[in-house]
């Protein structure tokens, strides 16, 4: 386990107390080794934190403990090409909680391997652990031909899913050239049946490059979904299995930043991070809506 220290925690609170996060309130300063965080998740009935880093750093999932450190899981069959986003979800039926590692980053749009990994987490061991047992689902857009396609059809890109029922569902990062203020959604069976990822819809967003891309997604127990961007979460509520009817609102930040992970701690609070770059960044904080 990793030990976070007192005394380093102390100042770090000292110098946030100093900052300006618009609309969201500071929890504390991430590990170092959780600097470039991509992913959380947050399971219910457990203080415990997961997270995960993007492409360059190691297949590793962190279980952190706010108060005390942090624990590593490592499996030989994890593989971290771009890491983006956690899911998790509770069978009624098996009474099995599940973790979903999203290797879907495909910045260049020319990626065939993304992949999404299931972990069985229904029993936490507070301890380093190797994990033998991994699932692995393989996944591609069903409306993607060319790897990579022109600049103006980048649109496969992919840092944000969740799973809802027996589905999950993804939202791109539009990386096109004639960026056009919309997110791709997207559907995949989560049972392993099929790794074709069905387009369902284009949501529009906000057309803004540098501020309307989502870089993550996550559900409540009412489900409500929330998108992130730099500066803006969005809530999708009132939707059903198709997308074809929906609702969405959106919240500024007011606080511009790396952010690239949103977990619902509480159906009406978000727990939000960003990645650490020079002295900023690289924090926890609280939204409540």
């Amino acid at each position: 386990m990793r030990i976070l220290y007192p005394l380093l925690l102390i100042l770090l609170f000292q110098f946030a107390s100093c900052q300006d996060y618009g609309k969201l309130t500071y929890i504390k300063h991430l590990p170092d080794d959780l600097k470039e965080v991509s992913g959380m998740e947050s399971i219910a009935g457990t203080d415990l934190l997961f997270a995960v880093n993007d492409s360059g750093n190691e297949p590793i999932l962190y279980i952190y403990d706010l108060e005390l450190g942090y624990y590593e899981w490592t499996s030989p069959i994890l593989k971290n090409h771009d890491w983006e986003d956690l899911s998790s979800y509770y069978d009624e039926i098996t009474g099995k909680t599940y973790l979903y590692i999203g290797d879907i980053g495909n910045n260049s749009n020319k990626r065939k391997d993304l992949v999404i990994y299931e972990l069985d987490i229904t029993t936490i061991a507070r301890q380093d652990e190797i994990i033998e047992s991994v699932n692995v689902f393989p996944l591609k857009y069903s409306n993607q031909e060319d790897f990579p396609p022109k600049k103006k059809d980048r649109i496969f890109d992919c840092e944000a899913f969740v799973r809802v029922d027996s589905y999950f569902y993804f939202f791109s990062k539009n990386r096109s050239s004639d960026f056009n203020g919309k997110t791709q959604m997207y559907r995949l069976k989560a049972d392993g049946s099929s790794s074709v990822a069905e387009y369902l819809t284009d949501i529009e967003i906000c057309n803004d490059s540098k501020d309307c891309l989502i870089t993550s997604a996550d559900v409540n127990s009412r489900g409500d979904i929330a998108l992130l961007t730099s500066d803006k979460v969005f809530i999708l509520s009132n939707w059903d299995s198709e997308f074809i009817h929906y609702e969405i609102s959106r919240q500024d930040l007011d606080h511009y930043s790396q952010k690239e992970s949103i977990i619902f701690k509480a159906d009406d609070i978000l727990w939000i991070s960003d990645e650490q770059s020079k002295k900023t960044g690289g924090n926890l904080y609280e939204l409540k809506l």
